[in-house]
């Protein structure tokens, strides 16, 4: 008997996201950031303002406009930031590089061997399956 491939639902999503989210936080205990604090930094390393950084978690992590300034200050606080919490410092770009590194290391050995046409499909479902979910939040 042929083993089927699953099909993609919900649960599968959830599974897979656990999983990574439990490999990706051990990445993340290294630095002493937290995911979010994580894509705060990335946001200002990415040459977004204190405004599109903001957008970004707000969209991105879907969390309130005061959580995302939050992120912020918290890391201008641990001298990630410049006082703006609009620039790394060198502090704050030794963590990004060595995050980036390492999520570059984890992303070819879960994903480096997928044909990139099956990347290609998965990657569209679930662009589609997000902008769904993010349709349900904004009808309320």
């Amino acid at each position: 008997m042929t083993a089927t491939a699953p099909l993609l639902n919900g649960q599968l999503i959830g599974i897979t996201y656990h999983a990574i989210a439990a490999v990706r936080d051990r990445l993340l205990a290294a630095s002493g950031l937290t995911f979010h604090q994580s894509v705060a930094l990335k946001a200002v390393a990415d040459g977004l303002d204190r405004a599109g950084a903001v957008d970004r978690m707000t969209t991105t992590l879907q969390i309130g406009t005061s959580a995302a300034a939050a992120l912020l200050d918290e890391l201008v606080d641990a001298g990630l930031l410049d006082s703006a919490g609009s620039s790394l410092t060198d502090q704050g770009e030794r963590i990004h590089r060595a995050l980036t590194d390492a999520v570059a290391g984890l992303t070819e050995r879960l994903y480096g061997d997928l044909p990139e046409a099956e990347r290609e499909i998965a990657g569209r479902a679930l662009a589609h399956v997000t902008a769904r979910a993010n349709a349900e939040l904004a009808a309320g």
